[in-house]
């Protein structure tokens, strides 16, 4: 029945939820999810478990339906002329009234800090993975292209600043990446992040290298120019299929661009010299107070040495999840 595999779904829900917190990937994942956001964690604001088995099948069936009473908007990609598609809409989808204004949405915004803190959970993994994070303002679309240009130049691919460096040159990472990502709407908050997973007696080693990297960005004229090339002939090449059309205008109209932003990008991309790139990363990402996560065995990584980071916070795995 119904019912039945209702309480099943339940029982599955919960099984998964209790073994996030034996998954070092997830548990990292909570982590810097509460070190960025604090008691405004998503993940602290799921169903509990009582809330889960409290649940009923006639309010789950509600939910879908009750939606339709707010003003929302329909997407369609296919074949079918308009004409057809507007009456079989106004045939299946009849609207009763007026639809009532959707909430607002909720920005979720990032602790505000005055220096670096440490938050890391005791966890006996395979290597420790490492997370630093810091807002940077608001969404602003004249930071678009030296935005993208600096995030491949230091932290994104095989060529990038931080993979070089941190795993290639100094073996004090298996993975390291790191990206200046600009809000996805107007009003919404730039991220700075980089992450790394690195031998766990090598944590302190590759926080402090990591920190001077954001902080001390090694400049190389060579590598910008190979990085505007790539670029650009990331424009040339990559086109819209004609399913990624409706969600990429949607994200344009979200950042209250008009029409295709792409070629301006394009032509700015163009223009961009190498001080563009440096100014950006002294302006925007220098120096900033940092939240610094981390997920590791602290038998063996030496607590004492995390503290010149910062103010060091242990945080237990039950305070990353609801109960």
């Amino acid at each position: 029945t119904d019912d039945e595999t209702l309480e099943q779904l339940k029982s599955i829900l919960i099984k998964s939820r209790q073994e996030l917190k034996s998954s070092p990937p997830a548990i990292a994942n909570a982590l810097n999810l509460y070190n960025r956001y604090g008691e405004e964690s998503p993940m602290l604001e799921s169903l509990t478990t009582d809330e889960i088995r409290a649940t009923q099948l006639d309010e789950l069936l509600s939910l879908p339906s009750d939606l339709l009473d707010y003003e929302h908007t329909l997407a369609y990609t296919g074949s079918m002329p308009l004409e057809q598609l507007v009456e079989a809409l106004r045939r299946h989808h009849p609207l009763a009234g007026d639809l009532k204004q959707p909430p607002a949405y909720r920005f979720r915004t990032v602790r505000e800090i005055s220096a670096n803190e440490v938050y890391v959970v005791d966890q006996q993994t395979a290597q420790a993975q490492v997370r630093i994070e810091f807002a940077d303002g608001e969404y602003n679309a004249n930071d678009r292209v030296p935005a993208s240009v600096y995030t491949s130049y230091f932290g994104s691919g095989m060529s990038s600043v931080v993979f070089q460096e941190l795993r290639e040159a100094r073996a004090l990472a298996y993975s390291a990446s790191a990206r200046y990502g600009q809000g996805s709407r107007l009003k919404d908050q730039n991220l700075m992040l980089g992450a790394i997973g690195t031998q766990t007696d090598k944590t302190v080693d590759a926080l402090d290298a990591f920190i001077d990297l954001i902080d001390n960005m090694p400049e190389s004229a060579e590598r910008f120019d190979e990085t505007v090339t790539a670029l650009l002939n990331r424009y040339r090449t990559s086109k819209l299929s004609f399913r990624e059309v409706i969600g990429a205008v949607r994200g344009w109209e979200k950042l209250g661009l008009e029409g295709d932003p792409r070629a301006d990008s394009y032509a700015r991309l163009q223009e961009l010299q190498f001080a563009d790139l440096v100014d950006f990363q002294r302006e925007h990402v220098k120096d900033r107070a940092k939240l610094i996560s981390i997920v590791g065995d602290l038998s063996i990584i030496d607590q004492a040495e995390l503290e010149r980071f910062g103010s060091v916070k242990q945080i237990a795995i039950d305070d990353l999840f609801v109960e």
